[in-house]
């Protein structure tokens, strides 16, 4: 028997004003060269359990003994600034009205009982990041539409663009029907999500790539697995390539042995594929910095 899947959200979506599909060969000629994308990540203090973070069961983990357990992790709120473009950030980081009054910004009730809301650190809010930068925030790009990602969403204004992968918002699961409630009152009242678009036939060793501002500062890369439309990104900055990899890898243990996440995640081999997609990208580039999902 089929089990019925949910949207993550019935919020409307368009293709982005921004950004051009590419070719991985394209991308990868440009990123080791410094580029002018400013970029710092500031991260707030979690929680969750080992289990969804990293496969447990994988011979990796088996050897090294990894059993069951609380893991502190961060949320995090990467913040760009592209010298035309000005402002914007990568994920939203941590609202301080979501972890003090979750049910008044619209967080439903199964997630409020186990999303572990209460164990995100506020001291360093979405609304303390937006104000330090001084000007206005043009646009969150989203790695992927989960509660620990969007956590930041109260401090953005209403009129700010939120940029996802394409599909994104389409992404079918039966763990939707109850996230689906938060994510719609989250985004309610904003305009359309702008979805980033991929050609997967230019990809290469990659399934997609997106130039989002067309000077080669910024790519956008489409690692399905987590959810449908999960997308990584590199900035390329004075010092060298950055990788965002989101959630196609939560930790570094993870990240330093190959092994997927755990229960968190849509389609296993997806996400198998992504993260060797993304270390070998990392290995073909020494120089490049990588900055994991929940870990440093």
């Amino acid at each position: 028997m089929k089990l019925l899947t949910f949207k993550a959200t019935t919020h409307s979506a368009k293709s982005a004003r921004f950004g051009a599909p590419i070719s991985a060969a394209a991308m990868e000629a440009r990123i080791d060269e410094p580029g002018p994308i400013e970029l710092k990540t500031v991260g707030a203090n979690w929680e969750a359990p080992i289990t969804g973070l990293l496969n447990i069961k994988h011979p990796k983990a088996v050897a090294a003994g990894i059993t069951d357990r609380k893991e502190p992790i961060k949320i995090y709120a990467h913040v760009l600034r592209h010298p035309t473009y000005g402002f914007f950030l990568v994920d939203t980081g941590v609202s301080r009205k979501l972890v003090e009054d979750p049910v008044g910004v619209g967080v439903g009730m199964m997630l409020r009982k186990f999303g572990g809301i209460e164990k995100m650190d506020t001291q360093q809010t979405t609304a303390d990041i937006i104000a330090a930068e001084g000007v206005p925030l043009n646009g969150v790009f989203m790695t992927h539409l989960h509660l620990d990602h969007v956590s930041g969403l109260p401090d953005i204004p209403k009129d700010v663009p939120i940029y996802t992968g394409a599909d994104e918002a389409e992404a079918s699961l039966f763990l939707n029907l109850f996230a689906q409630s938060t994510y719609n009152n989250l985004l309610a009242g904003r305009p359309p999500l702008e979805e980033l678009q991929f050609e997967k036939g230019l990809g290469g060793k990659l399934e997609g790539v997106n130039d989002v501002f067309g000077d080669g500062s910024f790519f956008a890369i489409l690692t399905p697995g987590h959810t449908t439309g999960h997308v990584s990104y590199i900035a390329c900055t004075p010092t060298g390539p950055v990788l965002m990899t989101g959630d196609v890898c939560h930790t570094r243990w993870g990240w330093d042995n190959g092994v997927e996440p755990g229960t968190y995640m849509q389609e296993r081999e997806p996400s198998i594929k992504s993260l060797n997609q993304l270390k070998d990208l990392s290995e073909r580039h020494p120089d490049m910095i990588v900055r994991l999902g929940h870990q440093e």
